[in-house]
């Protein structure tokens, strides 16, 4: 890979092409997959209530089984959400009668009716919960809630792939202020910045917050850094990378008391493949566009020290 000198002394058009020729295919660590404390947090909660639904696995007559099991102990239901994946436990349902027509019951398992045992198991019936407890289910409810948890939990991978930047960040800054007179911080308002290195920075939005800053006593310089990485193409990256360009104008017209060096550490080698276009026009305007392999080469280092 080339210096960070010599990089910066390459065209716009030169530079894109080492960016997009060393982007990566990935920044999905094995802590991606599952967020195993959730799912043992979500689980757990309810662990005696599961082991006490277990009476009813295999039973021949379950719902006048279950009908005797929920009246005598109706806060065994708060745990059926649990049951059927879903996170609301106060559910409004749509029912469609032999006459096609429609009409809309509630089945609230946040605050239990004691005088609705009969709707709930109906409910349960209806939606499947009886059968699978009946002809299904092995040995443990509460096993089969840790896979539902698992489940449930892979919705939220989209929302980690951004963390996962955001830690891998973390990880660069502490390396490369270790050791020197430099000072950082994560998820730092404009305001944070002028209370800590009392410098003046200019915002485009009241809800900007900063993924990462460096400050660097030396040269009185604060380094902002935005960080993200995409695993599949869309108009997002377009907006983005408009985005940022907006930002650096920004920096560039006001920013006359602070000098600001602006860093975009983007990555997604399948994202950013699609919209090339964009990321083009955005080197351009933003002088520092890098990838996760340029900062382990050291680019962003030479942007803060500079």
């Amino acid at each position: 890979m080339l210096s960070f000198d010599e990089y910066m002394k390459q065209s716009d058009d030169s530079k894109l092409k080492n960016f997009m020729d060393t982007l990566a295919i990935s920044n999905r660590k094995p802590t991606y997959y599952v967020n195993w404390d959730k799912v043992y947090n979500n689980s757990d909660k309810y662990e005696y209530e599961l082991n006490a639904l277990n009476f009813l696995i295999g039973k021949d007559n379950i719902e006048n089984e279950a009908t005797k099991v929920f009246t005598e102990h109706p806060e065994l239901l708060k745990v059926m959400p649990a049951l059927i994946a879903s996170r609301e436990a106060d559910l409004d349902v749509l029912k469609i009668d032999d006459e096609a027509d429609f009409s809309f019951y509630n089945v609230n398992f946040k605050k239990i009716d004691d005088t609705k045992i009969t709707e709930y198991v109906d409910f349960l019936s209806e939606a499947g919960v009886l059968n699978f407890i009946q002809k299904h289910a092995k040995k443990s409810l509460v096993d089969y809630v840790y896979g539902v948890e698992v489940g449930i939990d892979s919705n939220g991978r989209k929302n980690r792939s951004g963390k996962q930047n955001e830690e891998i960040l973390e990880i660069n800054l502490k390396k490369l202020v270790k050791g020197t007179n430099l000072e950082w911080g994560t998820q730092v308002t404009a305001d944070e910045i002028k209370a800590r290195w009392n410098l003046d920075v200019p915002i485009d939005k009241s809800t900007r917050i900063y993924d990462g800053v460096v400050y660097n006593p030396d040269n009185k310089g604060i380094t902002i850094i935005e960080t993200n990485f995409y695993g599949s193409g869309g108009s997002k990256l377009k907006s983005v990378a408009g985005e940022f360009t907006e930002l650096q104008a920004l920096f560039n017209t006001e920013a006359t008391e602070t000098d600001i060096r602006f860093v975009w550490i983007s990555d997604g080698k399948v994202g950013w493949t699609t919209a090339k276009k964009p990321m083009a026009a955005a080197f351009t305007h933003i002088p520092h566009i890098i990838n996760l392999a340029m900062v382990d080469a050291g680019y962003l280092e030479a942007i803060v020290k500079k």
